[in-house]
């Protein structure tokens, strides 16, 4: 389980180096998917003409081996992070969206009755055969509907839409030789938005969170459990009580090429900020109850819920 108090020093020293074992994991699986392209596959080009291919293999092939083994059997105990996510999962509710859910690890977790529908956005394709066997097994088969895109407005808006979700109306344009397009039109149509380990990828984090804000409806809620840039030196939210070697492991495994192996993650997001300030415009939050745990780790995480005002 989760732990308020100070680690021990072998709890220290793991969240330093953990970082470092996964991207030396994710690496390893980029190295093989490279090499495989080359020589075996015989495309000596792809590398520079279909580069973010081979990233995306070689990232779908690493989840999948990490989330697998990385699974805890139903009656073991959670630790670390993933002891936060029972107790908060289990409050998505309504009509849900759910951000990258990735193989579907956390699908067990959503146990709320009164969950109807769930919309999950993963723009992986390579996940999506583990994502729906993970669907299938949890029961969640006839409410689930997996979306092939990001959490980006570009391609989620159209996703949605093709999913009959949002309204599209005809309006006059000069673009068209018939002067008219049509135009979705978006507004607040979730009760739950999930973001779980994805908001420190996804490209425009800014644009793209307030994007996620917009899709709520009034009264909805976000749950977030996502790690964050080490709070030493940042100030959020007038905290200052990071660890400075943690704050400085992130600076070198960024160096290191984290973000290039990781699928775009990047440990030193200030997903709290940007969280408080989307709602701004509207007066802020009706509610924010979010926690920062493991300020000592190189992978801290802020872990809670937001409620939009109504």
């Amino acid at each position: 389980m989760a732990s308020r108090g100070p680690p021990t020093f072998a709890e220290w020293l793991q969240g330093l180096v953990d970082p470092g074992v996964l991207g030396s994991m994710a690496a390893y699986h980029y190295i093989a998917v490279l090499l495989e392209t080359v020589f075996r596959r015989g495309q000596i080009l792809a590398p520079i003409l279909r580069g973010q291919q081979i990233r995306d293999e070689a990232f779908s092939n690493f989840w999948i081996k990490f989330s697998g083994a990385r699974a805890p059997p139903s009656d073991a105990p959670r630790v670390g992070s993933s002891a936060l996510l029972p107790a908060l999962l289990a409050t998505a509710d309504g009509v849900v969206l759910d951000i990258g859910p990735g193989t579907g690890s956390q699908s067990e977790l959503f146990t709320n009755p009164n969950l109807r529908k769930m919309y999950g956005a993963e723009p992986c394709l390579g996940l999506h055969a583990d994502l729906n066997a993970k669907i299938q097994a949890c029961g969640l088969g006839s409410k689930y509907q997996i979306l092939p895109c990001s959490a980006e407005r570009k391609t989620l808006v159209p996703a949605l839409a093709e999913q009959g979700l949002l309204k599209t109306t005809r309006k006059k344009t000069k673009k068209k030789p018939d002067g008219k397009e049509d135009v979705v039109e978006v507004e607040g149509i979730f009760d739950t938005i999930v973001c779980v380990r994805v908001l420190c990828s996804v490209p425009n984090p800014r644009e793209t969170i307030a994007g996620l804000y917009s899709l709520l409806k009034p009264g909805g809620k976000m749950l977030v459990c996502e790690h964050v840039v080490n709070p030493f030196w940042a100030g959020t939210r007038g905290m200052r009580k990071g660890s400075f070697g943690a704050r400085f492991m992130q600076f070198v495994y960024t160096w290191l090429g984290w973000s290039f192996f990781m699928g775009d993650c990047h440990l030193n997001r200030d997903t709290e900020r940007m969280l408080l300030e989307v709602a701004g415009r509207e007066g802020g939050w009706e509610k924010v109850d979010v926690e920062r745990w493991f300020e000592w780790s190189t992978l801290p995480y802020l872990s809670g819920t937001l409620v939009k005002r109504g």
